[in-house]
């Protein structure tokens, strides 16, 4: 009777064991802030919006000397060529706008591109270290509420990721 016990709990508990050992967990966002790769990305884009708001501010202050350059001939000139003046300024200022609308659209396409491709080679080494240690699922960190700290391997993957 003790080994029909023994061996019905051996077989239904085993199981559960070696479930909860094929689960890990993964931060990918700590992956994308901390390994080099992500922190060449962030430089980059960094750089990118730096040299993009010098440009959008030189052209701004430009637009401000020119609105008060009309501000002050009001009194001086005609109302026509007054107006003609404001409708000039008006569209540059659209274009401006425009300019720096697509401008930021770009940076988000280009931002985005990069994370993107990071994620794919992120992607890749879990898909390879799951198969060498024999994982069935791997969770996104953020997406779990609880579980033991040998669950996590982030920091594995950020040593395979900064290889």
């Amino acid at each position: 009777m003790k080994k029909i016990v023994f061996f019905l709990v051996f077989f239904f508990l085993l199981p559960f064991n070696l479930i909860s050992s094929e689960i890990s967990i993964v931060d990918i966002n700590f992956l994308i802030k901390n390994s080099e790769k992500g922190k060449k990305i962030q430089k980059e884009i960094d750089k990118l919006n730096s040299n993009q708001k010098k440009i959008f501010e030189k052209k701004q202050n430009e637009l401000k000397e020119k609105e008060q350059k009309i501000t002050s001939k009001k009194n001086v000139i005609s109302e026509e060529e007054f107006k003609k003046e404001i409708e000039i300024f008006r569209s540059d200022l659209d274009k401006f706008n425009d300019e720096r609308r697509l401008s930021i659209q770009e940076m988000n396409k280009k931002k985005t591109n990069m994370i993107a491709k990071l994620i794919k080679d992120i992607n890749e080494i879990l898909i390879n270290y799951s198969k060498e240690k024999n994982i069935s699922t791997i969770i996104d960190k953020k997406n779990v509420i609880i579980t033991r700290a040998e669950n996590d391997i982030t920091k594995e993957i950020l040593s395979i990721l900064n290889k």
